[in-house]
């Protein structure tokens, strides 16, 4: 049961402009200043955000192999915004669990 509410939870659409959540548009922008590796602010916030959502849907939503490292799932996920701007009006997280599903798919799935 707590798998299906996590499914749901993540799955849920998510209105930006009211709830206040991040887009890929502000996903992108973080990834930008990540790549300028000047130690700033957005810059962790483009790390943190994607290994938030990644450590919370491997093994549910996508199956990350052993020993994937936080360098990797961050460059999978700006390979994805980068490869995908038509995306980017979606959710965030949305964003982030379709580029590791497309990665790391699980073999059950």
């Amino acid at each position: 049961m707590k798998k299906v509410i996590l499914i749901l939870a993540l799955m849920l659409p998510i209105n930006a402009a009211i709830a206040g959540f991040t887009d890929g548009n502000k996903l992108y922008q973080w990834m930008l200043e990540d790549e300028k590796q000047n130690g700033s602010f957005q810059s962790g916030l483009f790390s943190g955000y994607v290994i938030g959502v990644a450590d919370f849907g491997d093994q549910i939503l996508f199956c990350m192999t052993v020993g994937v490292t936080s360098g990797q799932v961050n460059a999978i996920v700006a390979k994805h915004l980068k490869n995908n701007p038509e995306k980017w009006n979606k959710a965030a997280n949305a964003i982030v669990v379709d580029a590791l599903r497309e990665a790391f798919p699980c073999k059950n799935q």
